[in-house]
C-alpha cells in the first residue's frame, strides 16, 4: 500500500505503477500538473551518477519540487520513485542512501528526513518544506 507522497521505492520491490514517468518528463511536466493519481518516475539514480556535481543537481531537483509543492498536494499524488540501485540505512533510518554502480549517494538532500515504512520503501511528503 502506498500513501500520498514521494514513496521511494527500488525497482525489483513492489509492483510499479502503470504509469511511468522519466525524472526528466516529471521535472518538466510539473509546470503543467495532469498527471495521474499514481505514477512511477525512473532514472533519479541514473542522473545522480552521471551529473558532474550531485549537490547542484540534487539542490535544483529540490528547488523544482519545493516551487511545486502545492500543485503537487493539490493533485493528492501517489509518486513512486523507482530505484535501479539499491536502498540501504548506514547512519541513519531518516536518511537513506542510494547504492548504484558500486557508487553511494544520499536521497536527503533531495527529500529531506523521510519516513521508513518498510526495509527497502521510504516516504517524503509532496511539501518538502516540512
Amino acid at each position: 500500500m502506498m500513501d500520498i507522497g514521494f514513496n521511494i521505492i527500488e525497482r525489483s520491490g513492489p509492483k510499479l505503477f502503470g504509469e511511468k514517468l522519466s525524472i526528466i518528463e516529471f521535472l518538466r511536466g510539473i509546470n503543467d500538473g495532469g498527471f495521474p493519481l499514481n505514477f512511477a518516475v525512473t532514472g533519479l539514480d541514473a542522473l545522480l551518477y552521471y551529473a558532474e556535481d550531485r549537490d547542484k543537481i540534487s539542490r535544483y531537483i529540490r528547488d523544482i519540487l519545493q516551487d511545486h509543492a502545492n500543485l503537487l498536494i493539490k493533485g493528492n499524488y501517489i509518486i513512486q520513485i523507482a530505484i535501479e540501485g539499491t536502498l540501504h540505512i548506514v547512519e541513519s533510518f531518516e536518511r537513506p542512501r542510494i547504492k548504484y554502480r558500486e557508487e553511494e549517494f544520499l536521497l536527503y538532500p533531495i527529500f529531506g528526513r523521510v519516513k521508513q515504512v518498510d526495509a527497502k520503501h521510504f516516504l517524503a511528503p509532496l511539501n518538502l518544506l516540512s
